[in-house]
């Protein structure tokens, strides 16, 4: 039966992968962000953006705040595929299972390893001008990306090494129940 959820798992993932849903995700109209800032642009890479006001120092923050942005769409496509696919299912086993997919421990360093930052730009401050409007503090806006494919090979992968993982797991312990077993009626 885990072999099953876990097609259907990467099945669900892979539509909300490439039917667009993570791409939906709206974000808030900052005054003069750039115009890139929260368009999808690409269907064949998920996108996430930063923003952060301050100085030359918020670069990074803005980087961080983007791969944030990645991490909970990822985050939200597998906890919506796992809610809409699996919410009638009783067997512990199988809730076991789907628990391990839904938290994710390496999921920041997956990011950390694919993120590709597409743009990234830094405005100061300025007075507004004839041909210009003001701009009442320093601001950063980052703009990251990771390729569908490399999502849903990672999550493959992740997938099928928790599903190897707890059926290793419950032969080990159906091999320890045995020898309790036949330990016992030796006696």
């Amino acid at each position: 039966m885990l072999e099953i959820i876990a097609l259907k798992l990467i099945t669900s993932l892979t539509g909300f992968l490439f039917e667009g849903y993570l791409d939906t995700f709206k974000y808030s109209k900052i005054d003069g962000a750039p115009s890139w800032y929260g368009n999808s642009g690409n269907s064949s890479q998920l996108v996430g953006y930063g923003y952060y006001k301050g100085g030359i120092e918020t670069i990074y923050l803005a980087q961080n705040e983007c791969k944030h942005d990645i991490e909970n769409k990822i985050t939200k496509g597998i906890e919506i595929s796992i809610y809409d696919n699996f919410k009638f299912i009783k067997d512990p086993k199988e809730k076991e299972f789907l628990s391990r997919v839904q938290y994710d421990a390496e999921l920041k360093i997956f990011i950390d390893k694919n993120v590709k930052y597409e743009r990234i730009e830094h405005f100061l401050e300025t007075k507004e001008t004839l041909f210009k409007d003001r701009r009442k503090h320093d601001e950063t806006f980052a703009g990251c990306m990771i390729s569908k494919d490399t999502i849903l090979f990672y999550q493959k992968e992740r997938i099928a090494k928790i599903r190897k993982d707890l059926l290793d797991f419950k032969a080990k312990r159906g091999q320890d129940e045995l020898d309790s077993e036949l330990e016992n009626n030796g006696k």
